[in-house]
């Protein structure tokens, strides 16, 4: 798998930016926010970053030497490959996942997959992972909430594949980008091999100022911490705008977080009047993995219902949940039942052979 491709990106950007027209049920997140309306302090040297940090710790509840700032989740995620794997490590990914997540793991070793189906709810097989992980496995990945089924697994199950890691000497790194959309715990601290990435991204509507974070052990941290600055340490300009988001992270997480609860019910309304299809109702954000009638072509749907219907929703073959399509209600407003109703006439009235 090369590192400069992305199949999803590459059918996403093009349609970035839809006319008006387009009904929108891709937007995971909130909308974007300019950094002027977080009135950023003037940025300055490390101590921006030393302040961003104390600022994001203190939001996240934990010493601030648990937590470095990062360029976005996904430069948190291959920091963390890069300085808790070798060029003989193997590395265990979910699937489904966001695909730059399986990118970066295959660009730097061997990759086992641990596959979370709809049959079993989404929710983590540790049976499974139990037979993957080995001794030669440094880094475990999974997503919490899932994406993009928009499911939690239970902490026990997690706590229980952080002990298996353990086990055999590997980290846990949990993808917690969507959690601030619900009232969960972060898993945080569940374990000392149990590492967090997390960013504004999606909850706040960061997107391009880049303001993520990992958190865990301070040990680990200080690793990461160190492993940064050979791969370029954080700017302090982005480090202002994080502060200034920082600053203003309750307020746009309750705005977020209502956002998400207002969608949930039309949806989940829908999915049940729907013949054929189904889904796993999410707890927190606001998408969740649709799956449809046996034999559909997800993808061939989601071109369809974009050309003809002005309608965005992504297909679950970009997640690698071929047969399903992930439907977010953030960026649909008032238009979420059209959405809806376009894709319900789709669909093929009678099962495809």
């Amino acid at each position: 798998m090369s590192f400069d491709e992305n199949t999803y990106l590459k059918w996403y950007i093009p349609r970035l930016a839809p006319s008006p027209d387009v009904i929108n049920l891709h937007s995971s997140g909130m909308p974007a926010v300019r950094a002027e309306a977080v009135n950023p302090p003037p940025p300055a040297g490390f101590e921006m970053l030393r302040a961003v940090e104390e600022r994001l710790a203190q939001n996240e509840g934990i010493p601030k030497e648990e937590l470095l700032f990062t360029s976005g989740a996904t430069g948190g995620t291959l920091l963390a490959l890069l300085t808790l794997g070798d060029r003989r490590s193997r590395f265990v990914v979910e699937t489904p996942i966001y695909e730059p997540m399986m990118r970066q793991a295959r660009r730097l070793g061997e990759v086992e997959i641990l596959k979370r189906t709809f049959e079993n709810r989404w929710q983590i097989d540790t049976r499974r992972a139990e037979k993957l992980i080995d001794d030669r496995t440094a880094v475990v990945l999974i997503t919490e909430p899932h994406n993009p089924s928009g499911v939690f697994s239970s902490p026990e199950s997690v706590a229980k594949l952080a002990g298996i890691c353990r086990a055999k000497g590997a980290f846990l790194l949990v993808n917690e980008v969507y959690r601030g959309y619900s009232r969960r715990e972060s898993l945080h601290g569940i374990a000392d091999n149990v590492l967090i990435v997390s960013s504004y991204s999606k909850l706040l509507g960061a997107y391009s100022n880049r303001v993520g974070w990992v958190s865990g052990p301070a040990p680990v941290i200080d690793r990461l911490r160190w492993a940064s600055v050979n791969s370029g340490a954080g700017s302090a300009p982005s480090a202002a705008v994080g502060l200034g988001f920082a600053g203003q992270a309750a307020e746009r997480t309750t705005l977020a977080r209502e956002a998400a609860a207002r969608g949930v019910d039309t949806v989940d309304r829908w999915v049940a009047s729907c013949p054929g299809i189904d889904w796993i109702r999410p707890e927190g954000p606001g998408y969740g993995a649709v799956v449809l009638p046996r034999g559909v072509d997800d993808l061939a749907l989601a071109n369809r219902l974009y050309e003809e219907k002005k309608v965005l929703a992504v297909p679950g073959t970009l997640f690698m949940a071929p047969g399903t399509l992930r439907i977010s209600w953030l960026g649909a407003g008032d238009r979420l039942g059209e959405g809806l109703d376009s894709i319900a006439r789709a669909l093929p009235t009678a099962p495809v052979p």
